[in-house]
């Protein structure tokens, strides 16, 4: 089953997706992360179906939500990288003002970069309250998975000098406003394994990156477990887990206006963006 947020130009909306359509379960829920925690009740849920080629999808998210990034979570790509693997979960977060749903621009603020890179992520979103459980428990808390891609502005990521030495920015790099594309949905019941899925992102048809989620150092539990024993993670809370190698720009690659980010992952879907420049 799919779950999203979409809206036909009013409101946003909570549906049900299927191939062609969705079905508008909103009147059933208080809101998104109600429907997430009770996805069942999502799937039976009545209400009007409309084609999917008449919504605009907005992110499988909330204002009300974090998104959690992991960092340099795949060994190949701390090493193209030139970075050391840490020792724990590195983490950052993003504002809910820099996500776009699939199909939404990708900003490209050239106003204040010159760089900007794409990332090819799953994301596990959390479907019940979690707070100090284990590894072993971890993926109950997960309502599903989605894609996420995370855009990068490297010359502003990388050009943090402090005394001269190198810092990285993290907020200015990847917290670009309507920068990161999330979705389309939330695939729930559909990955029997979250360590076990092809990944990969194009640039206008040509693969980029192309790997598998068993590669990730810290896993997806893993990853849920660190965080609880910080916070307490929430119904609709994102967690990005990480980029595979292949990143641009390690490859002397970036992004320009019109060029189409695709990001692929198995029994997850596949999550689509062009870039779009604003000031």
């Amino acid at each position: 089953m799919q779950i999203g947020r979409f809206h036909t130009g009013e409101e946003p909306r909570i549906g049900v997706f299927t191939d062609d359509d969705v079905r508008d379960v909103t009147d059933e829920f208080d809101s998104f992360r109600d429907a997430l925690s009770r996805p069942s009740d999502a799937e039976a849920a009545d209400g009007e179906v409309v084609s999917r080629e008449e919504i605009t999808y907005l992110p499988p998210t909330t204002e009300r939500n974090t998104v959690f990034c992991a960092g340099l979570n795949y060994e190949a790509h701390a090493a193209e990288s030139g970075d050391a693997v840490p020792n724990r979960p590195l983490i950052f977060m993003k504002l809910y003002r820099s996500l776009v749903g699939h199909g939404e621009p990708i900003s490209y603020h050239t106003r204040v970069t010159s760089e900007i890179d794409y990332e090819a992520e799953l994301a596990a979103v959390i479907g019940q309250p979690a707070r100090h459980v284990s590894a072993d428990e971890a993926l109950d808390y997960v309502a599903g998975y989605t894609l996420l891609n995370d855009t990068s502005a490297r010359d502003l990521q990388f050009s943090l000098e402090s005394d001269g030495d190198m810092l990285l920015d993290w907020f200015s790099g990847k917290a670009m406003q309507r920068a990161t594309p999330v979705g389309p949905t939330v695939v729930v019941d559909e990955v029997d394994d979250p360590q076990d899925l092809d990944i990969a992102s194009r640039v206008n048809g040509e693969t980029m990156q192309d790997d598998n989620t068993g590669m990730m150092i810290q896993s997806v539990a893993d990853l849920v477990a660190y965080l609880s024993s910080r916070v307490e993670l929430e119904p609709g809370d994102v967690i990005a887990t990480g980029t595979p190698e292949g990143v641009g720009t390690f490859q002397d690659i970036q992004l320009y206006p019109d060029d189409t980010v695709e990001i692929e992952i198995e029994d997850v879907g596949k999550l689509v963006n062009t870039v779009e420049e604003v000031e």
